[in-house]
């Protein structure tokens, strides 16, 4: 290239950064402008605690499928209505069966005699009644070492590990990430990842090994329950009766079991819907001004466990997006871009209804900006988690720029986790996000008996809303889409 040249593309590419760099500063003021008002209308207007009282202690727990679930579906859509969105409307999918736990009971015969609490797993089958077994733990981590097992199982109550560490719920690290010099990594789509996982081959071997049940560890302390599935989030009944037992329980019976044998006698009995049942994602917008086909979502999960009423899981994201739709349809900011809320179920299955979601729009995949879910708990938002989008770094730090002084916001996380509806966008190259929170109790009691509404801090989860609202808003008005990865 001739010097002439040269100096003729430097004065075109100093034009263009300027043009550039003229028609972002002209925006936040005016994002300024429209944060303040975001953060003032949640703070003075908010229907948040009224909303998570409804949610919580008349419509109740969640189980995905459940009658409870279908009326926070439609509790959820009727709002989305009063506070005036548009195109408000259930997406429906399917799962195999409903559940419905009932009994579930168990005691330590010998060597001593001693009542223990168990609760079934989710979607656990039943044992044939009352059913009594010797204790067996099955330490195997291949299907090469299950088969010294073989022939010893029959009638057994199994273990598959030993008892968990538990270490303070109550510490929380919110230090500064740096951000990786690596390329960015998108996890396998489920349906890609190769041959049957070792847990599936190992429930097969013990039920055809004659296992009458097995006992998982809570993993939590002051006896609390953590509730998760024993099936593979199908829906379909477990292989095998399966229940959770406190952590002091199961450190009690692995402390028997290494002075000798013991015997446990249980019954546990649920049941299942005879036919599919039909659930939902529900869905709301805020129609763009100049980008209507030009999509930010805004998500959290309308399901939950049934040990409690689900108010941190999720109750408070669902709250909080209700919230930030309310207050954004309120102030009638008209924002560039369509602003779209989705509250999903399924989600503690398996994040399945994010996954169901993905599908049937893949076709509007490419115009989805950037997805933020909330799944944190009764919590404020210390920052926003953008799980290895390493090229959103700057984007998310712009977005965030009039809201972080404000709301006392910290730099993006970088480090790629899994756990809540933001991964199924992940999985096809839509930067999704999470929110970060603060409420270190979180970790002992989600899924748990004690996830109820007297947990819940106004003040944070109005701080949240407020977070959400302005990221929705800010997201829909920035020059252009996030940037991502390409489309799976």
């Amino acid at each position: 290239m001739t010097t002439r040249l040269l100096r003729c593309a430097v004065v075109v590419i100093c034009w263009m950064l300027a043009c550039s760099l003229f028609s972002f500063t002209q925006q936040p003021a005016d994002l300024h402008s429209a944060d303040t008002q975001i953060i003032s209308e949640i703070r003075d207007g908010n229907q948040l605690m009224s909303n998570l009282e409804y949610l919580s202690d008349i419509i109740g727990p969640r189980l995905t499928g459940s009658g409870q679930q279908i009326a926070a579906s439609k509790w959820a859509e009727q709002l989305f209505r009063n506070y005036g969105l548009t195109n408000v409307h259930q997406e429906k999918w399917a799962i195999k069966h409903s559940w419905q736990r009932e009994t579930a009971r168990a005691k330590i015969v010998a060597p001593v005699s001693r009542n223990i609490a168990i609760v079934s797993a989710g979607w656990s089958s039943s044992t044939n009644g009352n059913v009594e077994g010797p204790l067996v733990y099955v330490n195997a981590a291949s299907v090469a070492e299950l088969q010294k097992y073989s022939g010893r199982l029959s009638g057994a109550i199994a273990i598959l590990e030993s008892p968990r560490q538990v270490d303070s719920p109550y510490l929380i690290d919110h230090a500064p990430v740096a951000f990786p010099l690596t390329e960015p990594t998108i996890p396998e789509r489920k349906e890609n990842r190769g041959p049957e996982p070792f847990y599936k081959l190992r429930a097969k071997f013990l039920k055809e090994q004659g296992v009458r049940a097995i006992l998982r560890d809570s993993a939590n302390p002051h006896s609390l329950m953590r509730m998760s599935n024993a099936s593979d989030g199908d829906y379909g009944p477990g292989l095998l009766p399966t229940a959770f037992l406190t952590h002091e329980d199961y450190c009690l019976i692995w402390r028997l079991l290494d002075r000798g044998g013991v015997k446990i006698e249980l019954e546990i009995s649920n049941s299942f819907s005879t036919e599919p049942v039909e659930t939902s994602n529900t869905v709301a917008e805020i129609r763009g001004e100049e980008k209507p086909n030009e999509i930010v979502v805004l998500g959290a999960h309308l399901d939950s466990w049934d040990l409690a009423s689900g108010s941190t899981d999720d109750g408070t994201g669902v709250v909080t997006v209700l919230e930030a739709a309310r207050a954004l349809a309120k102030l009638n900011l008209r924002p560039k871009r369509t602003i779209r809320f989705v509250l999903f179920t399924g989600e503690e299955q398996g994040e399945i209804g994010s996954h169901h979601y993905v599908e049937a729009h893949r076709d509007e995949l490419p115009n989805i900006s950037a997805v933020l879910v909330n799944d944190t708990g009764a919590s404020r938002v210390v920052a926003i988690g953008i799980h290895q989008n390493y090229a959103d770094v700057e984007a998310v730090i712009r977005i965030l720029a009039p809201l972080s002084g404000k709301l006392n916001l910290l730099e993006p996380k970088i480090s790629r986790t899994f756990g809540s509806d933001y991964a199924a966008f992940n999985e096809v190259g839509v930067p999704g996000f999470s929110c970060i929170g603060d409420w270190a109790e979180y970790a002992a009691t989600q899924h748990t008996q004690s996830d109820t509404f007297e947990k819940i801090s106004k003040e944070a989860i109005t701080q949240a809303s407020q977070v959400l609202a302005g990221w929705a808003f800010n997201t829909a008005q920035y020059p252009t889409l996030l940037p991502r990865v390409a489309i799976k």
